[in-house]
């Protein structure tokens, strides 16, 4: 298990999401992530992470996976960068 994933399964823990719910392919939504909390949500992943994140590049229907995915390579991208 990646850092990023651990990360994103500590931030949907902290919005009561049940562990066991929290699956790759499950989407936000699916974890009752409404657009509100979606947004808090990626405000609290960038902050954890140490990067923005802008509004819309985590929606409702993206899935655990992708949101990992998305943000592994934004990791990548601030480390070239740095």
């Amino acid at each position: 298990m990646s850092d990023v994933y651990q990360a994103v399964c500590d931030v949907l823990a902290t919005f009561n999401v049940p562990e066991d719910q929290i699956r790759p392919e499950a989407t936000l939504e699916q974890l009752q992530m409404d657009s509100l909390a979606v947004a808090e949500f990626a405000l609290v992943l960038g902050e954890r992470l140490g990067f923005k994140i802008e509004q819309g590049q985590a929606p409702k229907t993206a899935t655990v996976a992708e949101v990992v995915a998305f943000l592994e390579a934004r990791q990548a991208e601030t480390a070239v960068a740095r």
